[in-house]
């Protein structure tokens, strides 16, 4: 086994290291990097995934689609070497998402916000210090109040109140967590293994890796109007008037050009005299209020409640713009060179004429469905490896892969609950557990089922992920099994795995469902003079 001190003395640096294949890539499209085998050796946890997006003909403002980020691009993540696949992950930002969801605590995913552009808000229907925001699973059920925020950051470059003139390119780094290649504790040795090709697949459609941020039909609260006024005022130190999910203009929802309305008691618009286009916006350094500029209001609309609304993008259309696309600009990997002592170099090729072993951990995909309105169901995963430690899966809605100003279609990466009464699994004849796991108490929103966050939390320790967060046991519904003891493993390649699903009434799931299915396996390689073999 392949097992390097990381006490011994290391000269280490950083080299950049580029895409093969081209410089822009748009979605559906595969980028190609390579680690050469010249490259000696590198250390996975301090090397990073740079890429470079712009979001072009943008009319509203626009964000990644998940909570994890830029991670929102990537569909499919392939290691290779020599031609053999040694891992292969589809559905990778739904993979990313959950880890996010589970193994991230709010300072982590803070550190994130910066890194990769994550973001993660949901309007609450009771407003809170006159916000109404809070963190997606705050202040939901018995597991606690989140007590900060991870704001959302529009993919709009800088400062400027024009989108056209904001729409530069944004930088984020990401580490490739759930590659095993990646995920080693120890240096990677190139000289042992050759020439590695890292082939990552963007998201098939625009609008599955984008969204408005954030969603029209929210209303934000502003100094009172009055008759023939030609601004609205937006000011967070006065009561009621908190931002909601910005802080300042740069991150805001409003641009240049847009249309904005009043709305009275009921929520209805208010008539105006002429449209309320938006001509100039500006904020105060001192008190951070936010000033827009647009045709002069009316009496009604003076005596309205108080609150804005976006009608229409900076090209006076409602709808998001057919032509809004991401454009990855550039991807790089920041490899982390290491260069060990010679003797250690030596020792190294000696246990390749010897036979070098590395055992990787790897997920791989596996796609089905639930059917609408069949209260129990089986699911097949044809999983057939040799080492299998747990499994994840998630019941998600279908896609429909269009944008929407109010995220009514958006794609959502979240596994649905939907009145689940229990499961099970099945591991050849025998059942895990033995007896269903009861959900009956998630029908409350006060209570959460103990014994499905029991076998959740063993999954997931089963991965080696760690378990940081429970708020969205609900929110992001995952069902999982550990199916070995932490650090062992379980043969499957005569047995697969079923899962079976049974839901409270002849009527659910109320809708069809897609079920992502990610097991968590070891790939063995076994390096020796004639080449790499994987082992699975």
């Amino acid at each position: 086994m392949y097992q390097p001190s990381n006490n011994m003395p290391l000269n280490s640096y950083q080299v950049v290291s580029p895409a093969d294949n081209q410089t822009n890539f748009l979605a559906g499209q595969t980028i190609r990097l390579t680690i050469p085998r010249s490259t000696g050796f590198f250390d996975p946890h301090t090397s990073n995934l740079r890429i470079q997006v712009a979001v072009e003909n943008m009319n509203y403002k626009m964000a990644f689609s998940q909570s994890c980020g830029v991670a929102s691009l990537i569909d499919m993540v392939r290691v290779s070497v020599g031609g053999q696949i040694i891992s292969e992950t589809t559905e990778y930002a739904t993979l990313r998402k959950l880890f996010c969801d589970y193994t991230e605590s709010l300072p982590i995913q803070q550190r994130r916000a910066v890194q990769t552009g994550q973001h993660d808000y949901i309007l609450q229907d009771t407003a809170v210090n006159g916000t109404g925001w809070l963190p997606s699973g705050a202040n939901v059920g018995p597991l606690g109040v989140s007590s900060g925020s991870v704001l959302g950051q529009p993919l709009n470059g800088d400062a400027s109140t024009s989108i056209a003139a904001s729409a530069k390119d944004c930088k984020y780094l990401m580490t490739l967590d759930g590659v095993g290649l990646f995920e080693m504790l120890q240096v990677v040795p190139c000289i042992a293994i050759g020439d590695i090709l890292l082939e990552i697949r963007l998201v098939q459609n625009n609008a599955d890796a984008l969204k408005v941020l954030p969603a029209t039909s929210i209303a934000h609260k502003c100094t009172a109007i009055t008759n023939t006024d030609t601004t609205v005022v937006f000011n967070p130190t006065v009561a009621g008037e908190g931002f909601k999910g910005f802080t300042n203009m740069a991150n805001s929802p409003w641009a240049i050009g847009m249309r904005i309305g009043v709305l009275d008691a009921a929520g209805d618009i208010i008539a105006p005299t002429a449209p309320h286009d938006i001509t100039a916006m500006a904020q105060d350094n001192d008190t951070g209020a936010i000033t827009l500029t647009c045709s002069a209001f009316n009496a009604n609309e003076a005596g309205g409640d108080a609150r804005i609304v976006i009608l229409m993008g900076t090209d006076s259309v409602q709808a998001v713009a057919p032509t809004t696309r991401f454009v990855v600009k550039r991807t790089d990997l920041l490899l982390s060179i290491v260069r060990p002592p010679e003797q250690y170099i030596a020792s190294t090729m000696a246990k390749v004429n010897e036979g070098m072993v590395i055992d990787l951990n790897a997920y791989t995909t596996y796609r089905a469905t639930l059917q609408q309105a069949i209260k129990a169901q089986t699911i097949e995963i044809p999983c057939f490896v040799s080492r299998a430690r747990a499994v994840l899966s998630i019941p998600r809605k279908q896609d429909d892969g269009a944008l929407t100003i109010n995220h009514a279609t958006d794609r959502d990466l979240n596994g649905q609950y939907k009145a689940m009464k229990n499961y099970r699994w099945q591991v050849g004849t025998t059942y895990y557990p033995n007896q269903p796991v009861e959900l009956a108490q998630m029908e409350s929103t006060l209570h959460f089922s103990a014994q499905h966050i029991v076998e959740l939390e063993k999954s997931l320790v089963a991965c080696n992920l760690p378990v940081r967060s429970l708020l969205k046991v609900k929110q992001n519904f995952v069902v999982g099994r550990a199916l070995a003891k932490h650090g062992a493993s379980v043969n499957l390649t005569s047995s697969g795995l079923r899962w079976y699903a049974e839901y409270h009434t002849a009527g659910d799931p109320n809708i069809p469902l897609d079920v992502v299915s990610f097991v968590n396996h070891i790939t063995r390689l076994v390096i020796n003079p004639e080449g790499v073999q994987v082992l699975v």
